[in-house]
């Protein structure tokens, strides 16, 4: 009786304190990471740089998963529809927000299914083009699209990923035609725009930086509020265009339904994470800010950006799918 009364008051504490018994012992097992993107790119080089800081602190190996296609959902839905039992993370970008105003039909509802953790990184858009590409300077750019509509090729990974959305961004502030070359994946459109096959594309810092230091690739503006530490002679587009700014974040997110407690563990690990000087150093050489914000102040940044992708996506009627 007493073994059966102990364990009653243990039950009922556990039920007290909000949370599965089971998730007292969170993590018990490996936990996989999926990045919705191929591997290289911007989503990838953040999400392997936290697993592998991750791993010690939770006690168990946090095992990266590319799952890449259709500008991220592909992953996104495989994590919606994991159990929520924190052993599916998704890291996302800022593309998460905007797919549900690009397409009619997603597999899964992004506000529902799946919930914020915390913000990992962060880093402004880069225009860079080919050495070859007849301007080295934004107003350049400008007054050659003017003079030739439709001729400059921006190369993206994808119709509505966030190097097309900040293409046409520019385009509008601009007023410029630009033409739009979608490929299949970061890599297909990188070695074209390496190669010379395409003027310019939009991207990630951690993408480009290293062809730039190399001298494949020209920076001619970064969409951020000042000029980077990492490319100090690089302007900024609103040196142009005074308020154009255009970040990709990255984030961590969680099936909806996993338990707080969870959520709370997971949170706090990452944020460990982001204070390692050895990360913050290594964000830094990539043209990564370090993120780490509350879950509250992460989840506002979340459905902001919900709402301004759907505006300005219908104002641009970049619709996807029928």
């Amino acid at each position: 009786m007493k073994t059966l009364y102990r364990g009653a008051v243990a039950a009922l504490l556990v039920l007290a304190a909000g949370q599965p018994a089971w998730a007292a012992d969170y993590p018990s097992r490996p936990i996989r990471m999926v990045a919705p993107f191929a591997p290289g790119g911007g989503s990838d080089v953040v999400a392997r740089l936290v697993a592998e800081k991750m791993g010690p602190i939770l006690g168990q190996t946090v095992v990266v998963e590319n799952r890449p296609g259709a500008s991220g959902i592909i992953g996104a839905d495989l994590v919606a529809k994991a159990d929520p039992d924190g052993y599916t993370i998704l890291m996302a970008n800022s593309a998460l927000t905007s797919n549900p105003a690009l397409y009619k039909k997603l597999p899964y509802d992004t506000e529902r299914d799946l919930t914020p953790v915390i913000d990992l990184a962060s880093s402004p858009t880069l225009l860079a083009a080919h050495p070859s590409a007849p301007f080295d300077t934004l107003p350049q750019l400008v007054e050659y699209a003017k003079k030739h509509p439709n001729t400059v090729s921006v190369g993206t990974p994808g119709a509505g990923q966030m190097s097309h959305l900040a293409a046409e961004m520019v385009s509008q502030a601009s007023d410029t035609e630009l033409m739009m070359i979608h490929y299949k994946g970061t890599a297909n459109s990188l070695n074209d725009l390496v190669g010379g096959t395409i003027m310019m594309s939009f991207g990630t810092v951690p993408g480009f930086i290293n062809f730039i230091k190399g001298g494949k690739l020209k920076p001619i503006a970064v969409a951020s509020r000042e000029r980077l530490a990492a490319l100090p002679s690089v302007p900024t587009v609103a040196e142009t265009y005074p308020g154009f700014e255009m970040n990709v974040w990255f984030g961590a997110f969680v099936p909806a339904g996993t338990p707080a407690p969870i959520i709370e563990k997971l949170h706090q690990a990452i944020a460990q994470v982001l204070t390692d000087p050895a990360i913050r150093a290594r964000f830094a050489d990539e043209g990564l800010e370090p993120g780490g914000m509350s879950r509250d102040k992460f989840d506002a940044l979340f459905h902001a950006d919900l709402a301004r992708w759907h505006t300005f996506i219908n104002e641009r009627d970049i619709h996807l799918d029928n």
